[in-house]
């Protein structure tokens, strides 16, 4: 396993005593070390990055866990990943890690009821997934789920999906629209029209967000997270050459010249 430390909570507060630990375990990258592309892992990077920028007392602890060869301490902890430490507790249900979250780092709060964003958001992926695996033969079903998407942050007068800083619907939605981004580019050639100002506006803001570019995965680790699932395509060999994860890190966060976030 590998750890790093991320302080971005404690900055403004006191000395290490006064920090809260909270450890978050992830999935390693192809070395088996360093931070991988598991878009789960992604989100709760993200929610816990988000809480620490307001809880002065919490130190955030990132650990990255190898699943072909995991440690025998943390195979005593649990057999999935991602997974939450805290103090004595341990939880690796999606659902139950984000309600242990809000009950015990309340601000700020993270909870969403807008239905409109959530029905807007809430198939994106499904269809990226049946496209980039060839259950879908055309980009269409994943265009018109981007152009729902679109037309609700058109009209709506927020930065993220449903307020002005992330909440949970946004550190769920994100990741994966990174990962449509760089992986759909990479195995199909496909980008995310420049017409959809609304979807770009959305990620030009949050590659402004602290919490998103920390917790971002590489390009070379979000290809190899699905270079590695057999349904999908194999890559160019100049696709493989330009992504190979043993090069420099590379990190998708420009966007059209004419957006603003």
């Amino acid at each position: 396993m590998s750890s790093t430390t991320n302080n971005s909570g404690g900055v403004n507060g006191g000395g290490d005593d006064d920090l809260k630990q909270v450890e978050l375990f992830v999935r390693a990258g192809k070395n088996g070390e360093s931070y991988g592309g598991c878009p789960i892992c992604h989100r709760f990077f993200m929610v816990l990055l988000t809480k620490a920028e307001y809880n002065r007392d919490m130190q955030l602890v990132v650990t990255t866990v190898n699943m072909a060869k995991p440690p025998p301490d943390f195979k005593k902890l649990a057999s999935r990943l991602p997974v939450l430490g805290h103090g004595d507790e341990i939880v690796s249900d999606p659902d139950e890690m984000v309600q242990y979250i809000d009950r015990n780092f309340r601000y700020p709060p993270m909870n969403y009821d807008n239905v409109s964003a959530a029905n807007a958001s809430k198939d994106v992926f499904s269809k990226f997934s049946f496209y980039i695996k060839d259950v879908s033969h055309s980009p269409a079903p994943l265009l018109a789920e981007l152009y729902k998407l679109n037309a609700y942050l058109e009209n709506s007068q927020h930065k993220f999906l449903c307020r002005d800083i992330p909440d949970h619907l946004d550190c769920l939605m994100l990741p994966k629209l990174q990962h449509l981004r760089v992986a759909a580019k990479a195995f199909k050639d496909f980008e995310i029209p420049s017409t959809l100002k609304g979807v770009w506006r959305y990620l030009a803001t949050a590659y402004q967000s602290q919490a998103f570019r920390e917790s971002c995965p590489s390009d070379q680790e979000i290809v190899y997270h699905w270079q590695s699932k057999p349904e999908c395509p194999a890559l160019s060999k100049e696709k493989q050459a330009f992504l190979k994860p043993e090069g420099e890190a590379r990190y998708s966060f420009d966007v059209p010249k004419d957006v603003d976030a």
